[in-house]
């Protein structure tokens, strides 16, 4: 075939692939091909006609057989490039960039816009394949070109805008020479905006000061970049943000930095990072207070500034709190690790471990020790470091591990012998093994090397106030170097503590120690030692007002189960005064945090008791007994409630209990005299008068065993006043009572009484109580003796000379009751049946009496039916009759005044008057003919 064929053959194949005919284009093609092998254009040609009918293999085949042909045409790499853009051809993610880039070198010298797109082109596959330095080079050629064309300012701040757009996203795995590509794109792209200031002109700025704020060595630039962000956009806190925030994670703050910060907050109260950098310098300035409120507020804000965290760590050990530095401690490692792995990151993550050991060794308890000792072991390069190595040996000595502690402090001895710390640890170690004379010369050497360490001065005075009672008392020794220590460190808790105790037990001045301890309490509010002694010394200087003031500050901080001292102490103030409610909810409160203190349960008992829960007191008191089998108090106020409760058996039982631990504990010969008194006359209701007398006999026994111990109680002889008067309704010969001779004034053995002798020393048992106090009870009950006494002698029909005597004197006795206390209504009843009794007859004051009696209490059946009789034996029938109405309507049980009614119904011959003895007879029984005012009725011991 002749050239002019292969022309014609090209020809048609041209015109087959213009007409879409594809196959027909091939066909001359091959045609061409058969004739000479390396035809350029047939090569071509096959290439555009596979692709268009998606033969995607054959034309990059044709495609590169042409390209190899003639490397320097453009239409084998024109179509090869389409055929990689149109098809997801597997090799075209390899390919595309070469052919991209021979593309840009053909159309270098013959077509610049073309050159402009095929760049952008390869930018874009340099992106999505994350080549962040190709993309810059690139990226650079093209606005270098654009450039060179003389395009204008807005596109070529375009294109450097597009710049940073590619590079911005994905910093962190950038080079240096990427890194740099992208800081000069954002400066030209700043430099080119044609509208400064504005918003967008702002926004780019902003992500300059972004992208630079990722690289700690680009600090110049950030700072530039900030200050040059400031000056256009002055009221804009993010340049002002992210520059203290540079600054302070750098450790760079400056005296102009610091200006920064106060600009900061000026602009916004609650920014995070201008509170940090004021904390910061708070803390610079020994203003512990100030930098801890900063720089709490600030890390609200921002969270997660490493320095902040630090700063904030080392303000509050300063300030003695170690737990809180210890979380603050923790949070900056958090960061720090988050952060990953940096020259600078390392550096802040060994001087955050050194707080926080130094905080844990502060904390002195096991747990804690052992996770200084972890923490130590995470610092590098520890065992080189002479303050971390004492930390070390601190930190065994808490746990107990004294050789490990030694060995430690032998080892730096022998190193470092010029350092304070060693030789201060060294006494602590002396201090530790109550070796206080060595403690002492070590603790006097390490303040010869350093004098102006608070620590050294307080451990050297708790040394000297624990080697013997001179040094403590001895002015220049632990009071001195307590009050040095005291000026150092003015944060330090403990010295105060010690301080308060010197004024307290030493020189006995109260106010000075208060002072002291509440000085200490509000620098460490855990302290318990410290705020149970100011409130002890506000309680003893009855400064109540300042201990409920103490009080109530903790318990309202306090956690559930915490602050027992404060719970306790508030909780017996309560109780004191009155204040039953609050007192029980606070000593439960105790108890949450102290559930074994015995103390406490016999405290919530009597508070219990005081508001009327006896059962709730009685199982306080029982819980008290069971963690304290030795305690007295609580069984015997087990006994009481017992008692109170009418289960007398149960208290006899509890009563024994403590005699036989201490047979002369009073209260309980006292409760067990009461327990069988009270049983004696629950036996005499049931007519048990056999079993009456004995227990009389026994509680007299233990009123007289009390008596030998405490005969200058008034009480214990008006109890043996009311068991000798208790039996006065048995019959005579029923009355056989043994009586020890103690009680008779005999020294030895024991005495049969008969009633009326049992009465009569009943009469006098009233007397010894009145001699030791008088009171309107005790005048009352021996009225009534004697009024009894009478009785007796009426009964047997005995000396009537006697019998008048008596009754005056109870009369007598009765009357000056009255006198001491007008207003009980069971003392004018008494005195008006006295009155009225056959030997006085003085029926005028017997009225009186029980009119007094009725004013005195209105609901008072008993005064109203001895009204009724008084009236009734006068035969003021009509006024018997309104009297006993009057007490049927306020005790419709009250028996007497049915009676009453009965006989007045007999007396004028009414047809009710055998239902009236009917109805009194199912009321209780009785002896209508002895109807006549009754003592027993109206008078309750």
């Amino acid at each position: 075939m002749s050239s002019k064929e292969v022309k014609t053959a090209l020809k048609s194949a041209r015109d087959a692939i213009r007409n879409k005919e594809y196959k027909e284009a091939l066909k001359h093609c091959k045609t061409v091909l058969k004739q000479e092998k390396n035809n350029y254009n047939a090569w071509v040609f096959i290439g555009v006609a596979a692709a268009e009918l998606e033969q995607p293999d054959q034309a990059q085949s044709a495609y590169k057989k042409a390209a190899e042909l003639e490397p320097d045409q453009l239409l084998a790499w024109q179509g090869l490039a389409n055929l990689y853009e149109k098809y997801n051809h597997i090799n075209a993610k390899d390919d595309l960039p070469g052919v991209y880039q021979k593309l840009l070198d053909l159309y270098e010298s013959v077509d610049k816009q073309k050159w402009c797109d095929v760049c952008k082109k390869l930018v874009d596959l340099y992106y999505q394949e994350k080549k962040h330095l190709e993309v810059a080079r690139t990226w650079h050629k093209l606005i270098k070109t654009r450039q060179e064309q003389g395009a204008e300012n807005e596109e070529l701040h375009q294109l450097w805008r597009k710049l940073t757009q590619f590079l911005a996203e994905s910093t962190e795995d950038q080079n240096n020479e990427t890194q740099q590509l992208l800081f000069t794109a954002f400066e030209n792209a700043l430099g080119l905006s044609d509208k400064i200031p504005s918003e967008d002109h702002q926004v780019l700025y902003r992500h300059f000061i972004q992208s630079l704020s990722k690289f700690p060595h680009e600090s110049a630039r950030l700072k530039k970049a900030c200050e040059g962000m400031i000056n256009i956009y002055p009221t804009v806190q993010y340049p002002l943000e992210v520059l203290c925030l540079h600054l302070i994670e750098s450790g760079n703050l400056t005296d102009e930095g610091q200006q920064y910060c106060c600009r900061l907050v000026e602009m916004d109260s609650k920014s995070g990072p201008g509170l940090i950098g004021l904390g910061i310098k708070a803390l610079q300035d020994k203003k512990y207070e100030d930098a801890v409120r900063n720089l709490t507020e600030g890390l609200k804000e921002s969270p997660v500034c490493t320095s902040g965290w630090y700063h904030l760590a080392e303000a509050q050990v300063k300030m003695h709190r170690p737990k809180e530095a210890v979380l603050s401690c923790s949070q900056a490692l958090k960061i720090v690790d988050n952060l990953g792995a940096s020259g600078n990151s390392l550096y802040q993550r060994n001087l955050c471990l050194h707080l926080k050991a130094e905080a844990l060794i502060k904390l002195s308890d096991y747990d804690s020790s052992e996770e200084a000792i972890r923490t130590l072991d995470q610092i590098s390069d520890a065992d080189n470091i002479p303050g971390l190595l004492v930390l070390k040996s601190l930190a065994y000595r808490n746990k107990g591990s004294f050789d490990e502690a030694a060995k430690i402090m032998e080892d730096l001895l022998s190193s470092y012998p010029d350092l304070a710390e060693v030789h201060a640890l060294e006494a602590l170690i002396h201090f530790t093994k109550k070796d206080y004379v060595q403690a002492e010369k070590c603790f006097q050497r390490a303040l010869e090397k350093d004098t102006e360490v608070a620590e050294y001065h307080y451990q050297l005075g708790l040394t000297y106030w624990f080697m013997g009672e001179e040094t403590r008392k001895d002015k220049t020794k632990a009071l001195t170097h307590f009050l040095k220590a005291a000026r150092l460190d003015t944060y330090m808790g403990k010295v105060f503590c010690y301080l308060g105790h010197y004024y307290r037990d030493v020189v006995g001045d109260k106010n000075r120690a208060r002072g002291c301890y509440r000085k200490a309490f509000e620098l460490d509010d855990t302290d318990a030692e410290s705020g149970a002694a100011a409130v002890d010394l506000s309680v003893e200087l009855e400064d109540m007002e300042m201990a409920l003031a103490i009080l109530t500050t903790v318990t309202q901080k306090a956690s559930a189960g915490t602050a027992k001292w404060a719970w306790l102490r508030r909780g017996l103030y309560y109780l004191k005064a009155g204040q039953h409610s609050q007192a029980v909810a606070d000593l439960q409160a105790a108890l949450r945090a102290d559930p074994k203190d015995f103390n406490c349960w016999e405290s919530l008992g009597e508070a219990y008791l005081s508001r009327g829960g006896y059962t709730t007191a009685l199982k306080s008191f029982t819980k008290a007994s069971e963690l304290n089998p030795e305690s007295i108090y609580s069984v015997f106020k087990v006994a009481a409630i017992q008692q109170i409760l009418g289960k007398y058996k149960e208290a006899v039982a509890q009563y024994q209990m403590i005699i036989k631990k201490k047979e002369d504990y009073v209260p309980a010969l006292k409760g067990l005299g009461e327990c069988h008194l009270m049983m004696a006359k629950a036996a005499l209701v049931d007519y048990l008068d056999g079993k009456a007398v004995d227990y009389i006999e026994k509680a007299l026994e233990y009123f007289t065993c009390a008596l030998q111990h405490r005969a200058d109680v008034s009480c214990l002889w008006k109890l043996a006043g009311d068991a000798c008067t208790c039996l006065y309704a048995v019959a005579p010969s029923k009355v056989n009572v043994h009586v020890l001779g103690v009680l008779l004034g005999q020294k030895e053995g024991k005495q049969v009484l008969k009633k009326n002798e049992l009465l009569h020393l009943g009469g006098r048992c009233y007397g010894r109580a009145l001699k030791l106090m008088s009171t309107s009870n005790t005048w009352c009950d021996l009225g009534i003796n004697y009024y009894r006494q009478a009785q007796h002698l009426a009964e047997t029909g005995s000396n009537m000379n006697d019998l008048k005597e008596l009754l005056e004197k109870s009369l007598h006795c009765l009357k000056k009751a009255v006198r001491l206390d007008s207003n009980n209504h069971l003392y004018w009843n008494a005195l008006g049946v006295v009155a009225c009794y056959s030997g006085i007859g003085n029926y005028a004051l017997a009225q009186h009496c029980f009119i007094k009696s009725i004013q005195s209490e209105q609901i008072n059946a008993v005064a109203w039916t001895n009204l009724g009789v008084l009236y009734l034996t006068n035969e003021n029938i009509e006024q018997a009759h309104e009297a006993f109405k009057m007490a049927q309507s306020l005790d419709p049980s009250y028996l007497m005044c049915w009676i009453g009614q009965a006989l007045i119904a007999e007396a004028v011959g009414s047809y009710d008057t055998m239902d009236l003895f009917r109805h009194t007879t199912e009321l209780n029984m009785h002896k209508e003919f002895r109807i006549m005012p009754q003592l027993s009725q109206c008078w309750v011991t």
